[in-house]
């Protein structure tokens, strides 16, 4: 389980501070992928115990992974076995991430706190890079070093850190100080990236989290929250309104053309596309939405086994509403769910910034139900004391 934590720890901080993706990859597979798939064979009694807390998730998930690996025998990927691999790979990111919670769950979420503090300095840095060392103009969209390069992805991976953030609050002054700081670097980070999707999601997450936190923290956030995108609003509205609806609505309509026109097996995973509309006739590389894209590679059993997913996951959340790692995991799915709205369709992929907002969100739900039934009374108790 040691591998295991440094290969989480890997992927969280490895996508901005790796040298290069090939150096992020590679060590996920000495630090990950084979350690966990020998923990999948040495534990495997753990596995049946896991389904057995969560029949229903757990039964979506297997379902839903093995339809996308069906697809790949009609498939239009160049290599179906590479696809093949790839889901191969996300089965064992997720069975990985709950092992480790079934033995060291505390290990999960300490995680997420050194993720935040390590992705927060990414913000840093990124920002003197770009706009003190390349000199570029504060009207340039931020691009993050490392995985995080891309301002729309990064800005979600970003949003995210800001949520974990606000768990991890410090009580002393000087640690409260320095926390104070690497939050503003990543909020900073996701304005200035300029993606209005990553400022809702962000919007959402903490929104989520007010009001599960109750009392008056609803409304004095709240109002706090109202102020500051107000004025947010009022200081950056030509840059918000600028690019319109960015053809949303008809990608969405040709999305929805393209699944009837293959509304059971979908074109299966790997399949390259374009969503073309009358007003872009070049077309797009993808949906813009996950769940239209399942639906447009998976096809309409696809999706419905991927809404169901997600339900779950946030069932299981909301069940875990007064413990600390289940408010987490409810701040983390409500900014992926938002993402997926606008963005971050590429299921598929090697482990990239789309997984932030797509996998690990599922392997942190698996994690709250693998973690032993004693971590959850005594999280619970501390919570609500």
């Amino acid at each position: 389980m040691l591998l295991i934590t440094f290969g989480y720890l890997w992927f969280l901080l490895g996508i901005a501070w790796a040298p290069s993706n090939k150096v992020y990859q590679q060590a996920l597979v000495v630090l990950l992928w084979l350690p966990g798939l020998l923990s999948m064979v040495v534990f495997h009694q753990r596995l049946l115990e896991l389904w057995r807390k969560s029949q229903v998730f757990c039964s979506l998930l297997l379902l839903f992974l093995a339809w996308a690996a069906l697809s790949t025998l009609w498939t239009g990927a160049d290599e179906p076995p590479r696809e093949l691999k790839r889901v191969l790979y996300i089965g064992i990111f997720l069975v990985s991430l709950a092992l480790l919670s079934s033995q060291y769950p505390e290990r999960v979420w300490q995680g997420l706190a050194v993720a935040f503090v390590g992705l927060a300095l990414s913000c840093c840095v990124s920002i003197y890079l770009f706009y003190i060392r390349d000199m570029q103009p504060l009207s340039a969209r931020l691009e993050g070093i490392g995985q995080v390069g891309h301002p729309i992805l990064g800005a979600y991976v970003m949003a995210l850190v800001v949520i974990w953030g606000a768990r991890f609050k410090p009580s002393g002054v000087s640690q409260g100080f320095l926390w104070g700081v690497l939050m503003l670097f990543a909020l900073a980070f996701v304005l200035l990236g300029q993606s209005r999707g990553a400022m809702l999601a962000l919007i959402a997450g903490i929104s989520a989290l007010l009001l599960l936190r109750g009392g008056r923290f609803v409304w004095m956030g709240g109002i706090v929250l109202m102020v500051v995108c107000w004025v947010g609003y009022e200081l950056f509205a030509p840059f918000i309104l600028a690019r319109g609806l960015s053809y949303r609505p008809e990608i969405f309509q040709a999305s929805l053309d393209m699944v009837m026109q293959n509304p059971f097996l979908g074109l299966g995973i790997g399949t390259d596309y374009r969503v073309v509309t009358s007003n872009y006739p070049e077309g797009f590389d993808h949906t813009h939405n996950g769940f239209t894209h399942v639906a447009v590679e998976l096809g309409v059993p696809g999706v419905i086994l991927w809404i169901g997913l997600w339900l779950s996951a946030f069932h299981i959340a909301w069940q875990h509403r007064f413990s600390a790692g289940g408010r987490l995991v409810f701040g983390t799915l409500v900014v992926s769910l938002a993402a997926l709205q606008f963005d971050a369709a590429s299921l598929w992929g090697t482990p990239r910034a789309e997984w932030f907002v797509v996998w690990l969100p599922l392997a942190l739900t698996l994690a709250l139900i693998a973690q032993p039934h004693s971590v959850r009374l005594r999280s619970a108790c501390i919570e609500v004391s």
